[in-house]
């Protein structure tokens, strides 16, 4: 008898134990992220690396690297992202992606390039998962001229029209120091859901356009190398200039 009264106290007890930790348990909240992405073209192809494109002058062009920094990506004064490196052979489309502070913005305002007031920081200093730590940057940071790399072009060009493919022509466009630094604002973003969780946008780089750009075209014959130096200004300035308005929303 006394067993069945202890067995009678002790299940409601049990009942109420397996209650209460059931009623303790937290669902995880769902964080929304904007991932934004960036698509190269060569005007109206598709551009991949260590393909062949023709330009309107008959050359042939091979890209064998394309990268760049974006900094400080925000909408409406408020930081979707502070950098984020733009590495098209190791990491594809992919420009960042982030938990959302602006659900999909109209439009968005980035530096391409690294602000002046990190950029002579040293690289080995941040964050192992920082764009700018040393491991990642790699060779998009100069040891010999303190700072970063903004923009990284490099190609193959063949400049004789012979019908015959001969990119042995190499191109170099490496754009940095601090008075490269470009502020930039796109508009007419469209966002889609890849996920329950992501919205993307996409915006794209025309290639062809930074070459070729109404009024400031790059002669791959003459202008084929610049390092940022005080005597290759005249070339990095187009560069810097091209660069930029070839971006646009996709």
């Amino acid at each position: 008898m006394k067993h069945f009264q202890i067995l009678a106290l002790l299940v409601p007890v049990a009942l109420f134990s397996c209650k209460k930790k059931k009623d303790d348990v937290t669902d995880t909240p769902v964080v929304q992220q904007s991932k934004l992405s960036l698509k190269p073209m060569f005007g109206s192809e598709l551009l991949q690396l260590d393909s062949i494109y023709t330009m309107s002058n008959g050359y042939q062009i091979e890209f064998v690297e394309l990268k760049a920094y974006f900094s400080d990506i925000q909408s409406g004064g408020s930081v979707m992202k502070d950098v984020a490196l733009f590495n098209f052979r190791a990491t594809g489309n992919l420009v960042f992606q982030a938990n959302q502070v602006v659900s999909n913005p109209a439009s968005i305002q980035f530096g391409i390039g690294v602000p002046s007031s990190i950029n002579h920081n040293d690289p080995s200093t941040f964050p192992s998962s920082n764009p700018l730590n040393i491991a990642i940057a790699n060779d998009m940071h100069w040891d010999w001229n303190p700072g970063y790399i903004f923009i990284k072009v490099e190609a193959k060009v063949d400049t004789i029209v012979d019908g015959v493919t001969n990119c042995n022509h190499n191109l170099v466009y490496h754009v940095g120091t601090d008075s490269y630094f470009t502020s930039k604002t796109i508009s007419n973003l469209n966002w889609s859901a890849v996920s329950s969780t992501v919205n993307q946008a996409w915006l794209k780089i025309d290639l062809k356009n930074f070459f070729e750009n109404s009024g400031n075209t790059i002669d791959v014959k003459t202008e084929f190398t610049t390092h940022s130096m005080a005597s290759q200004s005249v070339l990095t300035e187009k560069a810097r200039q091209n660069f930029a308005a070839s971006i646009s929303a996709l």
